[in-house]
């Protein structure tokens, strides 16, 4: 999200534009996948029988997205020791922001030392549970890695970029209100571009199960 050419007169309120989008979305691993498969009318939900037995009482028909075990470390300069350590969320928000980033038409190392922010919005990252709970011999690492607060500053790292950078939390709107603090800052100057990246991922059976009993069954991102 950036601000266009200032030498272009348009209107106030549309002065600042989404320039670059990427994302990985049940069997449709970008966004053109999405788009053929809407398009086509493809079905991509999916039955799981076999991950979720019936003593949870839930539906099995489930969006699975795709290759959440693959990362090249080496690409985004991460020790494989440490990438073993991070939330498959933040692989993916990686991924996907330099796709959005080349989407954008932008060079990632031109961002270098800019004024551009970082907002992740995600909620639960079901890794803390293994990674800060138990004894692990990547202690130190595996708190960066599976805690929400840092995943914005992860991004802003390997980018170089000086902005403002935090995770938003709000539950189902966390997205939403990402969009709407990124509009804020660039609006008052704080910031020249934005990022937002929006994850979530259900590996477990019981995160999925609180929310049914709730009667608040949200659509996941499920593997």
């Amino acid at each position: 999200m950036n601000r266009p050419n200032s030498n272009i007169s348009i209107d106030a309120e549309e002065e600042i534009v989404i320039s670059g989008i990427a994302g990985r979305f049940p069997n449709s691993d970008n966004l053109k996948e999405l788009q053929e498969n809407l398009f086509n009318k493809v079905d991509l939900g999916s039955s799981d029988h076999e991950r979720w037995n019936n003593t949870y009482h839930m539906p099995h028909r489930i969006g699975k997205v795709n290759n959440t075990e693959k990362f090249d470390s080496e690409f985004f300069n991460i020790p494989a020791m440490e990438a073993h350590t991070m939330d498959s969320m933040i692989r993916m928000l990686l991924e996907h922001t330099y796709e959005a980033i080349i989407d954008a038409g932008v060079n990632p190392k031109e961002l270098r030392g800019t004024r551009t922010s970082v907002f992740t919005a995600i909620t639960i990252a079901e890794t803390r549970t293994n990674f800060l709970f138990k004894p692990s011999e990547f202690a130190g690492s595996s708190i960066i890695g599976s805690n929400v607060s840092c995943m914005a500053n992860r991004i802003s790292y390997w980018l170089d970029v000086i902005g403002p950078s935090y995770n938003l939390d709000t539950a189902c709107s966390s997205s939403n209100v990402a969009i709407v603090k990124a509009y804020e800052l660039i609006r008052s100057g704080e910031c020249d571009a934005a990022i937002i990246a929006g994850a979530n991922l259900c590996f477990h059976p019981h995160t999925h199960l609180q929310f049914y009993h709730l009667g608040m069954y949200l659509l996941y991102l499920i593997i």
